[in-house]
């Protein structure tokens, strides 16, 4: 008797081991595009007080940037992967260009209504251009060189996170709604380097370095972050 049921328990098993080898994990995924505006907490106190000296507008206390964000969600995970650029937008002679690399895990996940909590990484690039008064040995060298001059910086970055989405709206397998997020960017940022960008024929050129002077200091920027926007998801199946 004890064999009997042993050899059902066994083909059991065997039986129930053949049937969920048979089912096929869900390939079917989200795909977020998310466009919004971001704000830092976060600036550079050294080259403000350098940039006033010289009557250049400071970097603002708190920059907005301008987002877009690409993101998926497979339906076998609890998991986002996103790639985000921005640039900033309240910079007067600031520009900075922004990516980032994000991976976060479900806290909420329904329908309509989704919260993550996770982390970014990324590099940014920031550039402020010396169009005015500048410091003597700066100006012989943009005389020397006949070209604008600028201070150029780039450095990593770190973004814990939490992120929310709202999708009041579904069409089919389409998407609407809102998406905000709160995280604190810890930038690593390298020392400004003064240089210009070659112009051959009115193309792109490569920022070249100057060796002197080199009068800047590296500090880096820590702050609270938060953005908001608007956000389509794709259900794709």
């Amino acid at each position: 008797m004890k064999l009997q049921q042993g050899l059902l328990l066994g083909l059991f098993l065997t039986m129930s081991g053949a049937a969920l080898a048979q089912i096929q994990p869900d390939s079917s995924f989200s795909l977020l595009f998310n466009q919004g505006i971001s704000f830092t907490h976060a600036n550079d106190p050294h080259i403000n007080r350098w940039l006033q000296k010289y009557g250049y507008p400071a970097e603002p206390h708190v920059p907005s940037s301008l987002n877009f964000e690409i993101a998926a969600i497979p339906a076998s995970s609890n998991l986002l992967y996103s790639i985000k650029l921005s640039t900033i937008t309240s910079g007067k002679n600031l520009s900075s260009f922004n990516v980032l690399g994000g991976l976060y895990t479900a806290l909420v996940h329904t329908k309509n209504l989704l919260l993550f909590g996770g982390m970014g990484a990324g590099y940014h690039d920031d550039i402020l251009t010396l169009n005015g008064n500048m410091p003597d040995d700066y100006k012989q060298l943009a005389d020397q060189y006949h070209v604008s001059l600028a201070l150029r910086r780039t450095g990593l970055f770190l973004e814990p996170a939490l992120r929310a989405f709202w999708f009041p709206v579904t069409l089919h397998n389409v998407q609407v709604g809102l998406f905000g997020g709160l995280g604190y960017d810890l930038d690593f940022n390298s020392r400004w380097k003064l240089g210009y960008y070659s112009n051959n024929h009115g193309k792109y050129g490569h920022f070249k370095k100057l060796k002197k002077p080199d009068d800047q200091q590296r500090v880096s920027e820590y702050g609270i972050a938060y953005n908001l926007g608007i956000t389509l998801r794709v259900n794709l199946h």
